[in-house]
């Protein structure tokens, strides 16, 4: 009870229950990061009002994404590169004819 008379953890429940914060990963992740959002997004990934998502793809995303921001070197370029060459292996390939 203690936990959820917490004002964020309240506000965000709240903002989903009544639809004025749609129930995606985007919309959560417009939140500021921390344990109660972290925790607010495996409840609904586990029950599964979300869908699953590698959270560590997420976070390397989005700190090269910040990294880019606040440097456009040829370091920032390498980590573009690397990250697109990992997300393309991480992803799942589609169906094909051989291939259900």
């Amino acid at each position: 009870m203690r936990w959820l008379s917490k004002r964020i953890v309240s506000t965000v429940l709240s903002d989903l229950g009544s639809g004025r914060r749609h129930l995606t990963h985007e919309a959560l992740d417009e939140l500021p990061e921390g344990k109660v959002v972290e925790h607010i997004r495996s409840v609904l990934v586990a029950t599964p009002a979300l869908p699953k998502r590698d959270e560590q793809m997420v976070r390397l995303e989005r700190h090269v994404r910040d990294l880019v921001a606040s440097r456009a070197t040829a370091e920032g370029r390498a980590a573009v590169y690397l990250l697109n060459w990992l997300a393309g292996r991480n992803r799942p390939l589609p169906p094909t004819a051989s291939r259900p």
